[in-house]
């Protein structure tokens, strides 16, 4: 038989109504009691009739914003794509999904774009937030006015979030690291070309790399690290800089954006056959590199499945109340190399 909202209601010891605003995430009920009602419902496997729920949100027109910082960024073609499957689903709700993208790393750049959707606030935001005080205090200010947030591809510390969808970056870090130690058997001067050191992730991939270095390589010696802004110009510009400077350097870690400028640089200088590349991310480009040996390995993230589950998470959670199974859900950091890229 079937649970109903009577039934949850007749256990929980409340009225009928307290159950509809627990379960449908309404004003006018206090925290420990609506935890309490979806408790009970959870404890008697309460399914909501989809069709009827997927009514009532199209009465209510809930509506999920996605902000990406993805100009000019190939990764994020997988990510679109993993939110487009995420949309379908979203759908079946009656949740509309909108889609939004900017372009570089510039902090009132993002607060102009977040002020603008907040014009018209949605039910739920995801975004891939710069590391910013005032990023967070924007985001916050806007969680605390009830708009769910949850973060996705890249994270931040301090912000009241639904959940954080997308890689361990210090783990990807590391990954690479151990990659290029057992290459090179740990005697290798290395260049690390990041994105930006106001995207945590890309922090946190150099701070995972640095680790295992001091850690399990200590001769595989770190001569520069540089930002490239996920930009092919910037990327071919600071790769040249580091490797005229730092001529001894046999060894690359691009963990960002701004790879085909990186490898541009390389081979100017006659420097491809004599470097060994790490890279992050099986876009096209960086799977041709690696089928004609220019890049060694590759550290992936699955970004399809980011781009699907952050909608779903939110979805699930304005439609059912149901929250993730994480506040931090990491994808995999799968190593791909010439024979395994497809």
């Amino acid at each position: 038989m079937a649970v109903t909202i009577r039934m949850i209601a007749e256990k929980a010891g409340v009225s009928r109504g307290t159950v509809d605003r627990a379960l449908n995430n309404r004003p006018g009920i206090n925290a420990e009691v609506a935890e309490h009602v979806r408790r009970i419902a959870k404890e008697l496997h309460y399914e909501p009739n989809a069709a009827a729920q997927a009514l009532a949100n199209s009465k209510k027109k809930m509506r999920i914003a996605v902000l990406l910082n993805s100009g000019g960024n190939p990764f994020f073609d997988k990510v679109r794509a993993g939110l487009e499957e995420g949309v379908r689903s979203a759908k079946t709700y009656g949740i509309a999904v909108d889609i939004y993208e900017m372009t570089g790393f510039l902090v009132e750049e993002q607060l102009a774009h977040i002020d603008a959707l907040m014009e018209k606030p949605p039910h739920a935001l995801i975004i891939t937030p710069i590391n910013d005080p005032r990023i967070i205090a924007r985001l916050n200010q806007i969680a605390a006015a009830g708009v769910s947030i949850s973060t996705l591809n890249v994270d931040v510390t301090g912000l009241k979030k639904l959940c954080f969808v997308g890689c361990n970056y210090i783990k990807s870090g590391q990954t690479a690291a151990e990659l290029l130690g057992q290459m090179t058997e740990g005697e290798v001067p290395v260049g690390i070309l990041t994105g930006s050191f106001k995207i945590l992730g890309h922090s946190q991939r150099v701070q995972g790399f640095r680790e295992v270095c001091e850690k399990d390589y200590p001769r595989m010696a770190i001569r520069a690290v540089a930002e490239t802004d996920d930009d092919d110009a910037t990327a071919y510009q600071e790769t040249r800089k580091m490797l005229l400077e730092h001529p001894d350097i046999r060894a690359l870690y691009f963990c960002a954006g701004g790879i085909d400028g990186g490898i541009r640089a390389v081979s100017d200088l006659n420097r491809v056959h004599s470097i060994r590349i790490i890279t992050v991310d099986d876009t096209d480009n960086i799977k041709e590199y690696i089928r004609r040996g220019i890049v060694n390995a590759t550290v992936c993230q699955q970004p399809f499945k980011q781009g699907r589950d952050a909608v779903f998470f939110q979805a699930e959670w304005l439609a059912n109340g149901r929250r993730p199974p994480r506040k931090h859900v990491y994808t995999q950091n799968e190593v791909k190399l010439r024979y395994n890229l497809e």
